[in-house]
Protein backbone atom coordinates (compact mmCIF):
# COMPACT_ATOMS: atom_id res chain seq x y z
CA UNK A 1 0.00 0.00 0.00
CA UNK A 2 1.18 4.10 -0.93
CA UNK A 3 0.45 6.74 0.80
CA UNK A 4 -0.86 8.32 -2.82
CA UNK A 5 -3.07 11.46 -1.06
CA UNK A 6 -3.32 14.11 1.47
CA UNK A 7 -5.29 11.92 3.39
CA UNK A 8 -3.87 9.16 3.56
CA UNK A 9 -0.50 11.26 4.32
CA UNK A 10 -2.57 12.87 7.23
CA UNK A 11 -3.57 8.92 8.67
CA UNK A 12 -0.07 8.09 8.25
CA UNK A 13 1.72 11.26 10.21
CA UNK A 14 -1.34 10.98 13.40
CA UNK A 15 -0.31 7.27 13.82
CA UNK A 16 3.35 7.99 13.61
CA UNK A 17 3.19 10.89 15.45
CA UNK A 18 1.34 9.09 18.39
CA UNK A 19 4.01 5.90 17.97
CA UNK A 20 7.16 8.09 18.36
CA UNK A 21 5.34 9.76 21.13
CA UNK A 22 4.61 5.79 23.10
CA UNK A 23 8.06 5.54 22.22
CA UNK A 24 9.40 8.29 23.96
CA UNK A 25 7.46 8.20 27.05
CA UNK A 26 7.94 4.51 27.54
CA UNK A 27 11.97 4.55 26.65
CA UNK A 28 12.45 8.25 28.39
CA UNK A 29 14.44 9.12 25.34
CA UNK A 30 15.00 12.21 24.32
CA UNK A 31 14.50 12.60 20.26
CA UNK A 32 17.86 14.05 19.36
CA UNK A 33 19.11 10.14 20.84
CA UNK A 34 15.88 8.84 19.32
CA UNK A 35 17.32 9.56 15.72
CA UNK A 36 19.92 7.68 16.59
CA UNK A 37 18.31 4.69 18.04
CA UNK A 38 15.97 4.67 14.85
CA UNK A 39 18.14 5.58 12.23
CA UNK A 40 17.27 4.92 8.21
CA UNK A 41 18.46 1.63 7.41
CA UNK A 42 18.72 0.10 11.23
CA UNK A 43 17.62 -2.79 12.37
CA UNK A 44 15.69 -1.16 15.13
CA UNK A 45 13.75 0.97 12.55
CA UNK A 46 13.14 -2.14 10.68
CA UNK A 47 11.92 -3.94 13.88
CA UNK A 48 10.11 -0.82 14.86
CA UNK A 49 7.94 -0.78 11.56
CA UNK A 50 7.61 -4.39 11.95
CA UNK A 51 6.40 -4.28 15.18
CA UNK A 52 3.66 -1.68 14.32
CA UNK A 53 2.19 -3.55 11.59
CA UNK A 54 3.24 -0.52 9.03
CA UNK A 55 5.52 -3.42 6.68
CA UNK A 56 3.52 -2.84 3.85
CA UNK A 57 3.10 0.62 4.00
CA UNK A 58 5.24 2.17 0.90
CA UNK A 59 7.07 5.60 2.10
CA UNK A 60 6.86 5.20 5.95
CA UNK A 61 10.22 4.97 7.09
CA UNK A 62 9.87 8.80 4.79
CA UNK A 63 7.17 9.60 7.47
CA UNK A 64 8.72 8.16 10.77
CA UNK A 65 12.22 10.10 9.86
CA UNK A 66 9.82 13.38 9.16
CA UNK A 67 7.86 13.16 12.75
CA UNK A 68 11.30 12.33 14.66
CA UNK A 69 12.96 15.23 12.74
CA UNK A 70 9.91 17.48 14.32
CA UNK A 71 10.58 16.20 17.69
CA UNK A 72 14.25 17.18 17.29
CA UNK A 73 13.53 20.34 16.35
CA UNK A 74 10.64 21.00 18.92
CA UNK A 75 13.10 19.90 21.66
CA UNK A 76 16.30 22.48 20.22
CA UNK A 77 13.66 24.86 20.43
CA UNK A 78 12.44 24.29 23.83
CA UNK A 79 9.30 24.37 23.17
CA UNK A 80 8.16 20.38 23.25
CA UNK A 81 6.31 20.06 26.98
CA UNK A 82 4.52 17.85 28.68
CA UNK A 83 2.19 19.03 31.26
CA UNK A 84 3.88 22.38 30.92
CA UNK A 85 7.05 20.87 32.11
CA UNK A 86 10.26 20.21 30.16
CA UNK A 87 10.67 16.60 30.32
CA UNK A 88 13.43 16.47 29.19
CA UNK A 89 15.39 18.42 31.32
CA UNK A 90 14.80 16.03 33.79
CA UNK A 91 17.32 13.52 35.32
CA UNK A 92 14.52 10.41 33.83
CA UNK A 93 15.78 11.54 30.23
CA UNK A 94 19.07 12.08 30.42
CA UNK A 95 21.57 9.14 30.68
CA UNK A 96 23.22 9.53 34.61
CA UNK A 97 25.00 6.25 35.28
CA UNK A 98 27.67 4.12 33.45
CA UNK A 99 25.78 1.18 34.26
CA UNK A 100 22.57 3.01 32.26
CA UNK A 101 24.22 3.43 29.21
CA UNK A 102 23.64 -0.27 28.78
CA UNK A 103 20.18 0.08 28.77
CA UNK A 104 19.15 3.42 27.43
CA UNK A 105 16.99 3.20 23.73
CA UNK A 106 18.52 -0.66 23.03
CA UNK A 107 15.35 -2.36 23.45
CA UNK A 108 14.85 -5.65 24.46
CA UNK A 109 16.64 -9.02 23.10
CA UNK A 110 14.11 -11.32 20.68
CA UNK A 111 14.94 -14.78 19.22
CA UNK A 112 17.25 -13.30 16.79
CA UNK A 113 19.61 -12.83 19.66
CA UNK A 114 18.70 -16.74 21.07
CA UNK A 115 19.84 -17.95 17.88
CA UNK A 116 23.15 -16.01 17.79
CA UNK A 117 23.97 -17.55 21.17
CA UNK A 118 23.01 -21.08 19.90
CA UNK A 119 24.95 -20.83 16.93
CA UNK A 120 28.54 -19.01 18.47
CA UNK A 121 27.87 -21.25 22.03
CA UNK A 122 27.02 -24.57 20.14
CA UNK A 123 23.76 -25.05 21.96
CA UNK A 124 20.23 -25.71 21.58
CA UNK A 125 17.69 -22.52 21.98
CA UNK A 126 16.13 -25.05 24.66
CA UNK A 127 19.53 -24.68 26.27
CA UNK A 128 19.23 -21.08 26.54
CA UNK A 129 16.94 -18.99 29.16
CA UNK A 130 16.69 -15.41 29.12
CA UNK A 131 17.00 -13.81 32.45
CA UNK A 132 16.25 -10.25 31.65
CA UNK A 133 16.23 -9.14 27.85
CA UNK A 134 16.04 -5.38 28.69
CA UNK A 135 19.32 -6.11 30.20
CA UNK A 136 20.50 -8.67 27.37
CA UNK A 137 21.21 -10.90 30.25
CA UNK A 138 21.13 -14.96 29.22
CA UNK A 139 21.44 -18.29 30.71
CA UNK A 140 23.09 -21.42 29.01
CA UNK A 141 23.06 -24.67 29.99
CA UNK A 142 26.34 -25.85 28.14
CA UNK A 143 26.64 -29.60 27.04
CA UNK A 144 28.20 -30.47 30.59
CA UNK A 145 25.52 -29.00 32.14
CA UNK A 146 27.10 -26.10 33.29
CA UNK A 147 25.20 -22.81 33.60
CA UNK A 148 26.77 -19.77 31.83
CA UNK A 149 25.70 -15.85 32.19
CA UNK A 150 26.50 -14.37 29.20
CA UNK A 151 25.13 -11.07 28.25
CA UNK A 152 25.20 -9.55 24.00
CA UNK A 153 24.84 -6.95 21.88
CA UNK A 154 24.92 -6.64 18.19
CA UNK A 155 27.07 -4.08 16.70
CA UNK A 156 24.32 -1.48 16.16
CA UNK A 157 23.23 -1.38 20.05
CA UNK A 158 26.92 -1.17 20.47
CA UNK A 159 26.94 1.80 18.96
CA UNK A 160 23.92 3.66 20.83
CA UNK A 161 25.88 2.05 24.28
CA UNK A 162 28.90 4.14 22.55
CA UNK A 163 26.22 7.42 22.20
CA UNK A 164 24.80 6.60 25.79
CA UNK A 165 27.59 7.16 27.06
CA UNK A 166 29.18 10.29 25.01
CA UNK A 167 26.14 11.73 26.62
CA UNK A 168 27.06 10.22 30.11
CA UNK A 169 30.53 12.25 30.02
CA UNK A 170 29.16 15.46 28.38
CA UNK A 171 26.60 15.23 31.50
CA UNK A 172 29.04 14.46 34.07
CA UNK A 173 31.28 17.44 32.61
CA UNK A 174 28.64 19.70 32.91
CA UNK A 175 28.08 19.02 36.36
CA UNK A 176 31.42 20.03 37.17
CA UNK A 177 32.15 23.59 38.74
CA UNK A 178 36.10 25.99 38.90
CA UNK A 179 36.82 27.81 41.25
CA UNK A 180 39.20 31.08 40.90
CA UNK A 181 40.13 33.83 43.23
CA UNK A 182 37.03 32.37 45.57
CA UNK A 183 34.43 32.55 43.04
CA UNK A 184 32.58 29.75 42.12
CA UNK A 185 30.85 29.16 37.97
CA UNK A 186 29.40 26.12 36.99
CA UNK A 187 31.48 24.85 33.58
CA UNK A 188 28.04 24.16 31.71
CA UNK A 189 28.06 27.70 30.26
CA UNK A 190 31.75 27.67 28.84
CA UNK A 191 31.67 24.08 27.03
CA UNK A 192 31.21 24.14 23.41
CA UNK A 193 29.20 20.85 23.33
CA UNK A 194 30.24 20.02 19.75
CA UNK A 195 33.79 20.18 20.07
CA UNK A 196 33.54 18.38 23.29
CA UNK A 197 31.55 15.25 21.67
CA UNK A 198 34.07 15.27 18.98
CA UNK A 199 36.84 15.44 21.37
CA UNK A 200 35.32 12.49 22.90
CA UNK A 201 34.49 10.46 20.25
CA UNK A 202 38.19 10.70 18.93
CA UNK A 203 39.27 9.64 22.01
CA UNK A 204 36.81 6.68 22.76
CA UNK A 205 38.51 3.94 20.83
CA UNK A 206 37.03 0.66 20.57
CA UNK A 207 39.44 -0.63 23.61
CA UNK A 208 38.66 2.57 25.85
CA UNK A 209 34.58 1.91 24.73
CA UNK A 210 34.64 -1.51 25.98
CA UNK A 211 37.09 -0.99 28.94
CA UNK A 212 34.24 1.32 30.07
CA UNK A 213 31.39 -1.67 29.37
CA UNK A 214 33.53 -3.94 31.78
CA UNK A 215 33.57 -1.75 34.18
CA UNK A 216 29.59 -1.13 33.88
CA UNK A 217 29.17 -4.63 33.79
CA UNK A 218 30.94 -5.52 36.71
CA UNK A 219 29.86 -2.73 38.86
CA UNK A 220 25.80 -4.29 38.18
CA UNK A 221 27.08 -8.21 38.27
CA UNK A 222 30.72 -9.23 38.61
CA UNK A 223 33.71 -10.16 35.83
CA UNK A 224 32.85 -10.60 32.18
CA UNK A 225 35.36 -11.74 29.62
CA UNK A 226 34.11 -10.48 26.17
CA UNK A 227 34.60 -12.28 22.78
CA UNK A 228 33.93 -9.82 19.55
CA UNK A 229 32.21 -11.60 16.86
CA UNK A 230 31.76 -9.95 13.03
CA UNK A 231 28.55 -9.09 14.28
CA UNK A 232 28.13 -8.79 18.20
CA UNK A 233 30.15 -7.99 21.00
CA UNK A 234 29.53 -11.52 23.77
CA UNK A 235 30.35 -11.16 27.34
CA UNK A 236 30.54 -14.22 29.72
CA UNK A 237 30.74 -14.43 33.18
CA UNK A 238 34.23 -15.59 34.57
CA UNK A 239 34.31 -17.61 37.35
CA UNK A 240 36.36 -15.56 40.36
Amino acid sequence: MSIKSREDANKYYTIVNELIDDYIDKWKIRPVNLRKYLKQGSAKIENFIKRNGLTDIAGIKQVINDVIDDRVHMERDGVLTFENFKIFESDEFKVTSLIQCLYKGIGKTDIKTEKVLADHFDANLSQIDVVDSEKHLFKINDWENKDLSVIIYSNEEFDIIKNNIKEYLLHELLKKEVEFVGIKLNIEGFVDTEKFEKSVDEKLTDEKLTELVNEAIKSEYSKFALTKTETHFIWKKVKE
